[in-house]
């Protein structure tokens, strides 16, 4: 909306400045003169700088760097999105909030919280009848990487 407005003015301001350039500076020039190209561009330069300085720019989202991140960029979906809702969170929260906030559904939420618990990187625990997700702490993460040719088969005999 304040775009629009600020589009409009600068327009409105154009219009306005030609007006003058025509009536003060040159009387003899067309009312549209061949400046009105030129005024709209200085129009609009101003008003862009005008509105970067009082709406501010938007920061790039960097993703911030850290172990944790790191083990969440390992991730697939939405296994990766609640991890890192569960760390913004510090560390500990209800599965039913995070899921609530990802727009998951409980369920899916839930075997992506399963999931999780399988490779060790949290600790699912009930607590008021509610299923609270807590991340382990990195000194209790296995960074032991499985060398093994039969991984899948391997895992299915366990």
């Amino acid at each position: 909306m304040r775009l629009v407005v600020l589009i409009a003015l600068a327009v409105i301001t154009t219009f306005l400045l030609d007006y003058v350039h025509v009536k003060i500076m040159c009387p003899f020039c067309p009312f549209p003169s061949p400046m009105l190209p030129v005024f709209a561009l200085l129009t609009i330069l101003t008003v862009a700088i005008f509105y970067f300085f009082l709406y501010g720019f938007k920061p790039v989202k960097t993703q911030p760097q850290g172990l944790y991140f790191i083990i969440a960029n390992l991730l697939r979906e939405p296994e990766r999105s609640i991890y890192i809702k569960v760390y913004e969170k510090g560390g500990e929260a209800q599965l039913s909030e995070v899921a609530k906030e990802l727009g998951l559904r409980k369920l899916r939420a839930w075997r992506a919280a399963q999931r999780l618990a399988e490779k060790k990187l949290v600790v699912l625990d009930k607590k008021a009848g509610r299923l609270v997700v807590r991340l382990r702490p990195l000194e209790e993460l296995s960074v032991q990487p499985i060398n093994r040719q039969n991984y899948k088969r391997d895992k299915q005999n366990e």
